[in-house]
């Protein structure tokens, strides 16, 4: 097993454990409406910032400008009709307006959340494997376990809600989350291996649009609606940090 494939591993390992503490977390703190939207925009931030500052700038050395809106657009777009017409594709996104009619909703379509979520995590493992082609990698695997806390806290909580035993909402958390490792070794064994440079920056710029389309999501509503200036505060502070830790592995 090469370096490569272990570091992966790794990283992806850890960020399913992210979102597991995220589930546990709920079973012993009762999170208030204002600090899960503090949370949910601050993991936003930090999606926002990986997407801005990492993803789009290596992108744009291996497309043209028309090539790169294109690539934006149709990960901003997959995620949109996902979460338009199917569901919720990160329920940390939406954590904060989910209601008894949305929990209800989650019980009859519970397979189908799985499979979405699912999805979404095996991007993120993606995600994570070409995030080892970027001067700031680290940003990525800061913003992705970043993310997955409030995501392993959304899904517990839904799920919890729905009457769900403590057992199963830890097992399917872990389930889920588990694609976000395939998604790492499919990126670093196949993509990374096989895939024409041009395509790793096709693949990088649909990431970061699925990334714009997540973080955008997740504050909107709470920015115009309620908690303005600490919304904003939090989604800024997601942004330093992945920024900073770029570039204070980047000096070194």
């Amino acid at each position: 097993m090469s370096h490569e494939v272990i570091e992966i591993l790794i990283q992806t390992t850890l960020a399913v454990a992210s979102a597991t503490v995220g589930a546990t977390i709920l079973f012993f703190i009762k999170l208030n409406h204002h600090k899960l939207c503090s949370l949910i925009s601050f993991s936003a931030g930090a999606l926002f910032g990986a997407a801005v500052f990492t993803f789009l700038p290596e992108a744009f050395e291996k497309l043209s400008f028309i090539e790169l809106i294109i690539s934006i657009s149709s990960g901003i777009g997959l995620f949109w009709f996902i979460s338009h017409y199917i569901i919720h594709v990160c329920p940390a996104c939406s954590a904060s307006h989910f209601d008894e009619q949305t929990t209800k909703k989650f019980t009859e379509i519970v397979k189908l959340l799985f499979v979405v979520l699912s999805f979404h995590s095996f991007l993120d493992g993606v995600a994570v494997s070409t995030a080892g082609f970027h001067s700031h990698g680290e940003s990525v695997i800061t913003a992705i376990l970043t993310h997955k806390l409030p995501e392993g806290l959304a899904l517990a909580s839904l799920m919890l809600g729905a009457g769900y035993s403590k057992l199963r909402i830890i097992r399917d958390v872990v389930l889920v989350e588990s694609t976000t490792i395939l998604g790492g070794l499919f990126g670093v064994i196949f993509l990374n291996q096989f895939v024409d440079i041009f395509w790793l920056g096709i693949i990088e710029a649909h990431i970061a649009g699925g990334f714009l389309f997540l973080a955008i999501h997740a504050v909107i509503g709470e920015v115009f609606k309620n908690h303005k200036l600490m919304v904003a505060l939090s989604f800024i502070g997601g942004i330093a940090l992945v920024v900073s830790i770029g570039l204070l592995f980047h000096a070194h």
